[in-house]
């Protein structure tokens, strides 16, 4: 998998910029989508010092749907046909009780749910024309069960996880892997408005090089930090009962 090439949505800040950074690390390509300009140029230019070949970047609103798909075919093209994609923008949302409790869900769903989907599918025709890829996508331990005080978070990652699952089954006969990305709590911009104790807290670097090494060796499912590989399955086979009582205690816990 030397001299790969990857897309990656999200790519300014956060676990998308980790990611590209430890792939150039590797020496692969990049292509990368983000709506700040600026901040993607700065990304560019550390991917580059840090050995990336090639780095093309696009400034695009993935919620855009035509833009966004000349944005992957652009890159798409640039680096000859890409290797792998990554479905990583997104963005986060407590539930409100509010009157805007509609237009914030909608906006979770949209970006998470609808804009991930697109660039998979998107990517997907590419990809079985050439017989060859990886697809991935980055859900979160949150996709594992509704959780409080982030109901449309949670959904949208557990919608992400189950589209996965189903593109992995169709499409390993045709030769492309999909790789399931579970980050638990990862020191970003998007956990700084906890402000209580978060388990098991990863540096996002360190997070990056376990969710890249898990997109280049193809594996199923790509979970970090480590205890939450454990975690995640058992959270899901909770009775309803310890569910509730468990987790609203705990995230009133994290949310401080």
């Amino acid at each position: 998998m030397k001299n790969g090439s990857v897309i990656i949505t999200g790519a300014s800040d956060g676990i998308g910029k980790a990611m590209a950074l430890e792939f150039s690390r590797k020496g692969w390509s990049l292509g990368l989508i983000a709506r700040r300009a600026e901040l993607l140029e700065q990304v560019r230019a550390e991917c580059l010092k840090s050995g990336a070949p090639q780095v093309f970047v696009r400034a695009v609103d993935v919620s855009n749907e035509a833009e966004f798909e000349k944005a992957l075919d652009s890159l798409d093209h640039d680096l000859g046909g890409a290797t792998a994609f990554i479905a990583n923008a997104g963005i986060t949302g407590r539930s409100s009780l509010g009157p805007d409790a509609w237009s914030s869900a909608k906006r979770v769903l949209e970006v998470n749910v609808l804009s991930a989907i697109h660039g998979l599918e998107h990517m997907k025709l590419k990809m079985l024309s050439r017989k060859r890829g990886i697809l991935a996508g980055v859900s979160s331990i949150a996709g594992a069960r509704g959780m409080p005080t982030s109901g449309a978070y949670a959904t949208s990652k557990a919608a992400l996880t189950n589209h996965l699952e189903g593109l992995r089954v169709d499409l390993k006969p045709h030769g492309i892997a999909v790789v399931t990305i579970v980050p638990g709590f990862i020191r970003t911009a998007l956990t700084t408005h906890n402000k209580g104790k978060m388990p098991f807290l990863m540096e996002v670097d360190d997070a990056a090089r376990v969710f890249v090494s898990g997109v280049i060796a193809k594996r199923a499912w790509s979970i970090a930090p480590a205890p939450f590989r454990i975690i995640y399955p058992l959270i899901q086979m909770l009775p309803r009962s310890w569910f509730d009582f468990l987790m609203s205690r705990l995230y009133r816990t994290i949310r401080g």
